[in-house]
């Protein structure tokens, strides 16, 4: 019996790889920032201040802002290392990573010990879907600095791919010890030990997440599968929203019957299609197979 959308929701900077990256946008790799366009010397104080500024519109994800800016340092200092990362950070934020790659290459072509490169380019490869190459990069990121939190996430996402669970905790672990209020590397930790089937141990791995982020969506969302998959299904729909309340109940119900609780289940897709304000496909054509089970 396969029932449907019961899907484990990704944390921000892995899922996604459903996003397309805009056309021409600002970040893209373009080969005339190979070569300046201005020649004129330009005071490094002014450097400076243009990357800070470029640096805070990264952080607040405002990538189009942020590489206009690095953009612009590298019309007149195309070896700028920072600036180059920048851009590789924004084509990543903007799903670009044929760019991103690019750009964190062509700092490891001068240096290629540059740890926050080697993580870039990992993770270029790793929201592309190619697991070896992802490994192999972040593997070199983390040796050069164990502090990269991002590449060790990274590292717990390719080994949860091939099931190497022990690899997966060492990798989780370490992310967490060098970021430990990154809400993101405890939800996908959690996720891990669903994937793995172990719902009563990611539970306290999304609770912690929920606490550091309370307004994280996925969290939220995997905590309520989890309690769900331990049969506590009272309290995986406690205080859901009365507009996400038909989707939580068709996520319980399938929780329910993979645990064999049928009767459960067929009362919950039932109570998900009253709570639809429309006609709820999925939860009608996942009551037909739970009864066509029987």
């Amino acid at each position: 019996m396969k029932l449907h959308q019961f899907g484990m929701a990704a944390a921000a900077g892995i899922a996604m790889l459903a996003i397309a990256p805009a056309a021409h946008a600002a970040c893209s790799y373009n080969e005339t920032i190979q070569e300046p366009t201005r020649r004129s010397r330009v005071d490094g104080a002014v450097v400076s201040r243009i990357l800070s500024e470029a640096d805070q519109a990264l952080a607040s994800q405002q990538f189009d802002e942020a590489c206009v800016k690095y953009r612009l340092i590298l019309s007149v200092e195309r070896d700028n290392t920072q600036a180059r990362l920048g851009m590789g950070e924004g084509a990543l934020g903007e799903a670009d990573f044929a760019s991103a790659r690019v750009y964190f290459q062509t700092i490891l072509e001068r240096d290629a010990n540059n740890a926050a490169a080697l993580q870039g380019l990992g993770l270029a490869h790793l929201m592309s879907g190619d697991m070896e190459a992802a490994g192999a990069q972040l593997r070199l990121a983390v040796d050069a600095n164990p502090a990269l939190w991002r590449a060790w996430n990274g590292l717990g996402v390719v080994a949860d791919t091939r099931s190497e669970w022990d690899a997966a905790d060492a990798a989780w672990a370490a992310a967490i010890a060098a970021a430990p209020n990154e809400a993101g590397i405890h939800n996908n930790k959690g996720m891990s030990l669903l994937q793995r089937g172990s719902p009563a141990s990611a539970i306290p791995a999304f609770n912690e997440a929920l606490r550091l982020k309370p307004n994280l969506v996925a969290a939220a969302s995997n905590r309520r599968i989890a309690l769900a998959m331990t049969g506590a299904y009272d309290a995986a729909l406690a205080g859901v929203s009365e507009e996400d309340l038909p989707a939580a109940l068709n996520n319980v119900a399938i929780a329910a019957a993979r645990r064999g609780d049928i009767a459960v289940a067929d009362r919950l897709l039932a109570a998900a299609v009253t709570a639809s304000p429309r006609y709820y496909e999925v939860a009608e054509r996942n009551r037909d197979l739970l009864r066509s089970s029987r």
